[in-house]
């Protein structure tokens, strides 16, 4: 049915459509997932209403929507920028579109960069609200708790920006004192890092190669007994008390992590293509989408 519709397209009589008409296969593939098919259907109405600009404003719109949802940002950045320079009225529609697919790509910090776009030219309050709030949604799975927390703030939502900014205070590992525990008693500093089964295998190690050295030393052999405590009991102590403070530090960076990931699961995510739906007339859903029925960015 597809390859009929496509065939269709390019007889003499589908060219003699109107330009909303011979945007209908276009319309119908990008809304079902066909988007490959879309990026083809788009290009060659583009290459045929380029001196109409408000029409190709529309064209270069949709093609760049073709494009993201078959997962090329590249080329859909440029189509949809070239969609906003023929028709300025596209614009925001275009932000708001790239933005949705870069939070879906995981590229948030791109995806935050298209939602300032918006948020500078945007004056009603109750919108710059929604934008705020997305805005923190986004920061926050970048992992930017303060910049997550002012974006709640300013979005009027201060329960959430309290909640987040808590995430700092929670499970930690001091790497100093785990540093000092390991030069007191190696391998302990690994054990209160989280590590236990490096800091036996350290103590292990460490109090190895100290009876070692004890036992060539009594025996005479304060050649190898020398060897043993320079070669490896001091290298392993002092890569104990490394050690120790490095797993501290990883405690506390991984509890952090999962923390702010936690809180980030917690955040409904935005509606990212309401806009887009309202100039498309049909809803657009990237086929990854897990939004759900959540205020749109409008």
């Amino acid at each position: 049915m597809i390859l009929l519709l496509v065939l269709f397209s390019q007889s003499p009589i589908a060219n003699h459509q109107s330009p909303i008409a011979e945007m209908a296969l276009g319309d119908s593939l990008l809304k079902h997932g066909f988007n490959d098919v879309a990026v083809q259907e788009f290009k060659r109405l583009s290459w045929l209403n380029e001196s109409d600009s408000a029409l190709a404003g529309r064209v270069h719109f949709k093609l760049g929507l073709s494009l993201a949802a078959a997962s090329q940002l590249a080329d859909a950045a440029e189509e949809l920028q070239e969609a906003a320079r023929s028709s300025p009225e596209l614009s925001e529609p275009t932000h708001a579109a790239m933005t949705g697919y870069y939070a879906r790509a995981k590229r948030y910090d791109l995806a935050a960069f298209e939602l300032s776009d918006i948020l500078v030219f945007t004056r009603d309050s109750a919108r710059r609200a929604k934008l705020e709030s997305a805005m923190g949604w986004l920061q926050l799975h970048e992992g930017d708790v303060a910049s997550a927390a002012r974006s709640y703030d300013l979005a009027g939502m201060q329960d959430v920006a309290g909640v987040i900014r808590s995430s700092d205070h929670g499970p930690s590992r001091n790497s100093t004192l785990a540093a000092a525990m390991s030069t007191l008693l190696p391998g302990s500093g690994e054990v209160y890092a989280g590590q236990p089964a490096k800091g036996l295998l350290a103590f292990a190690v460490n109090a190895g190669s100290l009876a070692w050295a004890t036992a060539a030393a009594k025996s005479g052999d304060w050649v190898s007994a020398s060897v043993i405590i320079g070669v490896l009991f001091w290298r392993f102590y002092n890569g104990s008390r490394s050690n120790a403070a490095a797993f501290a530090d990883d405690f506390n960076s991984l509890s952090r992590q999962r923390r702010i990931e936690r809180l980030a699961a917690e955040r409904q995510e935005p509606d990212w293509f309401g806009e887009v739906d309202s100039v498309l007339g049909y809803p657009l859903r990237p086929a990854d989408s897990s939004a759900h029925s959540v205020p749109s960015l409008r």
